[in-house]
């Protein structure tokens, strides 16, 4: 079955959001790069290269994003079947990788500057670009939360992560150098930037999860099972008798349903498949998805339908 026109035009519409929103990142990160450069030279402060250091993972984990929701929306190929989603979960997954040793280097630079302590200066100018920096990126997960709840991409979750813990970085930076100008606490600057990076690491270690998950294509939550039994048992006044051998899993956004659908045996093939394509859309409209079937008779006594659906 041939996709709807209504369908190919909600997934162009859909990719073309996730694209300028992963744009939007790198212009974001790029600006924040260039604050935090000329900030961390004027202050002399551990913890504003931190922040800065973490602005240009930021930068490199956006441009990887935005290359993934490039391809992801690459329409499936003989090559790619089931198209090309996973880029996403390879995209997170790096993060998390890129994220974890960004911390790790925090950690050891923060504890070298609580041994050696080092004098920041210039606090005011640091104080005040840290104040927009927490701006920047707080409407910058705003929107990234949004899209990636409206897309559902997992890159773009990874994206909204990563920049959400801009905020409490850059927040805790404010915090730091504010101490300094307060009471003088030379040891508040480096405790601030371990702080940062426990808060980094926990972030890759849930990202990675989230990304190895989807790519060793684990089952979708048991509630999907329940809705696309509902959704078959309507049909069996019908001569839908049942399904087995149901599998679920994710592939970037998308979400893939396999199942055999159990037809009563006096049915004709041509009915079988018409049955079978009712069951396919009421999946889709529940699901607001899409997808076309794909059908085949078994070796059984009963016509046997595999559901390829997003969900």
């Amino acid at each position: 079955m041939a996709p709807r026109n209504s369908d190919l035009n909600h997934l162009d519409e859909e990719s073309a959001l996730k694209r300028s929103t992963a744009l939007l990142s790198i212009y974001a990160a790029a600006f924040l790069i260039a604050l935090k450069s000329g900030t961390g030279w004027l202050t002399a402060s551990i913890s504003v290269w931190a922040s800065l250091l973490d602005s240009v993972m930021d930068i490199f984990s956006s441009t990887l994003n935005y290359l993934a929701v490039r391809i992801s929306s690459r329409p499936a190929d003989e090559d790619h079947l089931y198209g090309h989603g996973k880029v996403e979960s390879l995209a997170g997954l790096f993060q998390a990788i890129v994220i974890g040793l960004s911390g790790t280097f925090l950690i050891y630079e923060a504890i070298h500057r609580l041994c050696q302590p080092h004098p920041t200066s210039a606090q005011f100018i640091g104080i005040g670009s840290m104040a927009i920096a927490i701006v920047v990126s707080f409407v910058l997960v705003v929107r990234l939360r949004r899209v990636a709840k409206q897309t559902d991409s997992p890159a773009l979750s990874s994206d909204a992560l990563h920049y959400a813990t801009d905020i409490y970085i850059n927040l805790g930076v404010f915090v730091a150098l504010l101490l300094t100008v307060l009471t003088g606490w030379s040891w508040a600057d480096p405790v601030v930037s371990i702080a940062i990076a426990i808060y980094i690491l926990w972030s890759a270690a849930h990202v990675g999860y989230e990304s190895i998950n989807i790519l060793m294509d684990r089952r979708l939550p048991e509630d999907v099972d329940e809705r696309v039994a509902v959704i078959v048992s309507r049909y069996h006044d019908q001569g839908v008798l049942g399904f087995h051998d149901l599998r679920t899993r994710r592939s970037g956004s998308h979400r893939f349903v396999d199942l055999h659908l159990e037809v009563q045996r006096d049915k004709s093939f041509e009915e079988a498949h018409d049955l079978t394509v009712k069951v396919l859309r009421a999946i889709e409209g529940r699901a607001f998805a899409h997808a076309g079937p794909h059908s085949h008779r078994s070796g059984g006594l009963n016509p046997s339908t595999s559901l390829g659906n997003n969900l």
